[in-house]
């Protein structure tokens, strides 16, 4: 087995063509059969199912290939690493987040990181937890950060609790009901009318908002807009009647306008996310990404504890980094 053939099965795998993982590792369909063909032999197990119309990943070989993913992104944290020690150079860091840690602390992490070191290079992946996790797991990005609620355990992954927001709905000033009073107390049966924006929320986390406010399991709450550009949403707020969950944080730091307010509505708590940043357990980052990732780290932490001790609830649960157990 080699690293070339490692990236065949992967490329097949992310196709199920020939064709185009031929296309996309630059070589003929016959070689590249042939190549994956003389793995399977050499570790006696078939990974993909071959017939006339389609190919599919076998049962046994999704667990080669989740092998084969983790050696390629370690083979290319090994190339970094060379790379750095040959140079002495920092070199680069590519990091990914989602929309809310991205736009509540990333711009002022980059700040910070640049003046310290403006000579590394970044690249910033802003995106949904699915997608960054992918990413990760290719190689593409050293580490991300998001809401790790809906991401199954995984043995090749390494956790690091950094907090999380409290949540809140907002809406223009002039929507119908805030209109007469924007201080006045919200029956949450009265929001069941409006159109509902989001970024794409845990499944869990939009369930414990509905729960914390007290809707009935046959109430109507669901999100009619999901965009993770949380700038496009903010745009669409302006003269509508859409409701906007958001972090108050966020609203309050990077998109405070007198035209837009914070609904009145009783809650029982209002923190519901577990974020963590995520990256390939046993993969050392390179110097660079590693002080990166600590800076994060530090200021995600301190805004969390910040904003829990400014907007939070009294039924909120511990911030998950002051707990010793796992997110």
């Amino acid at each position: 087995m080699n690293l070339k053939q490692v990236s065949h099965i992967i490329a097949l795998a992310e196709t199920l063509s020939f064709s185009k993982a031929a296309a996309n590792v630059h070589l003929s369909q016959s070689a590249l059969s042939k190549s994956i063909a003389l793995l399977e032999e050499e570790i006696g197990i078939q990974i993909f199912e071959r017939t006339t119309n389609k190919v599919e990943v076998t049962p046994s070989g999704r667990h080669v290939l989740a092998h084969a993913r983790h050696l390629w992104s370690e083979a290319t944290s090994f190339r970094k690493n060379i790379e750095y020690l040959k140079t002495g150079a920092l070199g680069g860091v590519s990091v990914g987040s989602g929309p809310f840690p991205a736009t509540c602390f990333l711009d002022a992490a980059v700040r910070e990181f640049h003046r310290r070191y403006p000579k590394v290079s970044l690249t910033l992946n802003i995106n949904h937890w699915g997608n960054l996790l992918t990413e990760l797991h290719a190689g593409k990005i050293d580490f991300f950060m998001a809401d790790i609620r809906n991401i199954d355990d995984d043995p090749m992954l390494d956790f690091t609790p950094v907090g999380g927001l409290t949540l809140a709905l907002f809406c223009d000033r002039n929507h119908p009901l805030v209109a007469d009073d924007p201080q006045r107390l919200i029956a949450p049966t009265e929001i069941l009318d409006y159109t509902l924006a989001s970024v794409s929320l845990p499944t869990p986390v939009f369930l414990e908002l509905k729960q914390s406010m007290g809707l009935g399991h046959n109430d109507t709450f669901a999100v009619n807009i999901e965009c993770d550009d949380i700038a496009l949403i903010n745009r669409l707020i302006p003269g509508s009647d859409i409701l906007f969950v958001s972090s108050n944080l966020m609203m309050e730091e990077k998109f405070c306008s007198n035209d837009v307010v914070k609904l009145n509505i009783p809650m029982a708590r209002n923190r519901f996310g577990e974020w963590a940043l995520v990256k390939i357990k046993n993969r050392t980052l390179t110097p660079s990404a590693s002080l990166l990732a600590d800076l994060l780290v530090d200021l995600i932490r301190t805004g969390s504890a910040a904003d829990n001790e400014k907007h939070g609830f009294a039924g909120n649960k511990p911030l998950n980094f002051l707990t010793p157990n796992k997110p």
